[in-house]
């Protein structure tokens, strides 16, 4: 658990945590609730946080949610925050962690995005939401799983052919019918499509690296958490 290495505006913070520390963050994965709360008060006196993170209950949708409005009940992918002592988290295990900024460092929000979120426009939602342009705010795409460990089918790529993202390097052939899918890098493109001219990737893939949650190797895995918040 650490701080990224990602330039932000005085005042703003953002981290990623591991399954070394403090572990799984997720109460819907047949953990025991007592350690997974044991792991949230770790997680908010370790990085000092101004305030709990306000949990989601993540679906897979394209639904983005202001801070005051998240609540663990609440089915939403995204929760976004204007105001200070705020606390903007998701929680991942191969899927995407997309933590947003505005340059001036008044707007944040923490996105989780995967293929169907990601086709579906929760990208396109949560800029929207952000009153700054795109091209006035920050984006870090945290460790999710790479090109070479994503096999989907057809109808995967298909659902992106509308966001003229398709190409050679985002979709690479496997065997008839399989495709490797490039889920970062599809995400940076829909972003730079959108007119976001600031796109840190992280680099790290889920599925090979043990310090991070992969539910393609292991289904029964805990979450990790990408956080950015406001001091």
């Amino acid at each position: 658990m650490k701080q990224l290495d990602w330039k932000l505006p005085e005042g703003v913070f953002a981290a990623v945590t591991s399954v070394a520390k403090p572990g799984n963050l997720a109460v819907h994965v047949n953990d025991e609730p007592a350690t997974v709360i044991r792991h949230r008060r770790q997680l908010q006196r370790e990085l000092n946080l101004p305030a709990s993170p306000r949990w989601l209950r993540q679906v897979h949708s394209t639904h983005i949610v202001d801070f005051d409005a998240a609540y663990p009940t609440v089915e939403a992918d995204a929760v976004y925050a204007n105001r200070g002592q705020t606390v903007c988290a998701v929680l991942t295990a191969d899927c995407l962690p997309i933590l947003l900024c505005s340059q001036d460092g008044q707007e944040i929000a923490a996105v989780h995005a995967g293929w169907r979120g990601l086709a579906g426009g929760i990208i396109q939602n949560a800029l929207a939401r952000f009153q700054a342009k795109p091209r006035e705010l920050l984006a870090y795409i945290g460790p999710a799983i790479s090109m070479p460990a994503f096999e989907v089918g057809d109808e995967v790529r298909e659902a992106f052919l509308s966001t003229e993202a398709v190409d050679s390097d985002t979709f690479r052939s496997h065997i008839q019918g399989k495709w490797h899918a490039n889920l970062p890098l599809l995400a940076q493109r829909i972003l730079e499509q959108q007119g976001c001219l600031s796109v840190q990737q992280s680099a790290h893939c889920t599925y090979t690296d043990s310090r991070w949650y992969s539910y393609r190797r292991d289904s029964s895995c805990g979450r990790i958490a990408s956080l950015i918040w406001k001091k």
